[in-house]
């Protein structure tokens, strides 16, 4: 995604605005993004694919969301609000939904909790130091799952990716403006990539038939050190060209993958594939997920 920003802590790392990231899916989400392949061992061909939201959780600190919906004068980008709120402090809406916004906070950390009850102590200990920041915060009590989503609807009767998210931000509005330093390791999307065409046209090809779940981190860690959860800043020659940011993929999950067509490199590709696919599968065991695209590809 084009553009970055510094989160104003003590470590000068770079974070994400969601909505900055819905808009690098704007122009993929209308026309398709461009996979290059070799057919044949000769023929160059492009693979078009387009993306669609699989599914989506967003997990917030409950005491330090509290905090941000109680701070006057805060810039609008980091203010968690209640859809209903017309943004004045003094209204009693607006108290309203600060009380229901706790009562919600309470139940979903509570909820958080007897899951990581559930769990037996090696899922634990594997779970946090999966799952923790660069900074040293874990997953506890006060994990708040502020925001969830997973698609159920046959593919090629879904939204595309930014469609979707701008349907979705109506009901909650801060998929647009919560910042990724501000979200826990927790918190993770899962993007289904399926294909439409290719250049040139030709007959069609099994091969080439093959959909992608990918998956990605949402959450940037505060702190100096490298994680693999910290997103890629590439830094263009230009002076005036403003700085790129690439989000890491942890998972992978495919269909209808077959021949050597994806695995110009044999036996590496294909233990990566696998490799991701485990993180994938670990992941949303872990966290106790039923997404239903990922069930659909082990079945098939």
């Amino acid at each position: 995604m084009g553009g970055w920003r510094t989160c104003d802590v003590e470590y000068n790392q770079p974070y994400f605005v969601l909505g900055d990231l819905w808009e690098s899916f704007k122009e993929w989400s209308a026309y398709g993004t461009g996979v290059p392949l070799i057919l044949n061992d000769s023929d160059s061909v492009v693979q078009y694919y387009v993306p669609y939201l699989s599914g989506i959780q967003l997990y917030a600190d409950s005491i330090k969301l509290s905090a941000k919906s109680r701070q006057p004068g805060e810039e609008s980008d980091s203010d968690f609000r209640d859809s209903s709120s017309d943004g004045s402090s003094d209204c009693e809406p607006e108290r309203r939904a600060n009380v229901l916004r706790e009562k919600r906070n309470n139940h979903i950390a509570s909820e958080m909790s007897l899951r990581m009850d559930r769990l037996s102590l090696g899922d634990q200990h594997m779970l946090q130091e999966d799952l923790s920041s660069d900074d040293g915060e874990f997953v506890n009590s006060h994990s708040c799952l502020i925001f969830e989503y997973f698609e159920r609807d046959p593919p090629y009767s879904r939204e595309p990716l930014a469609d979707k998210i701008a349907d979705l931000a109506f009901r909650f509005p801060e998929l647009k403006t919560l910042k990724s330093c501000d979200l826990l390791s927790l918190s993770w999307i899962s993007v289904a990539w399926y294909p439409i065409y290719r250049i040139p046209t030709g007959p069609t090809l099994k091969d080439l038939d093959a959909c992608f779940l990918t998956y990605h981190y949402l959450h940037t860690p505060v702190g100096g050190g490298q994680s693999p959860q910290a997103p890629v800043v590439t830094y263009p020659n230009d002076m005036d060209a403003v700085p790129k940011m690439s989000l890491p993929v942890f998972g992978l999950a495919s269909y209808k993958f077959k021949g050597s067509l994806w695995t110009p490199n044999g036996t590496s590709d294909r233990h990566l594939a696998n490799s991701l696919f485990r993180a994938a599968d670990n992941r949303l065991r872990l966290l106790q997920v039923n997404q239903p695209d990922f069930s659909f590809f082990c079945r098939r």
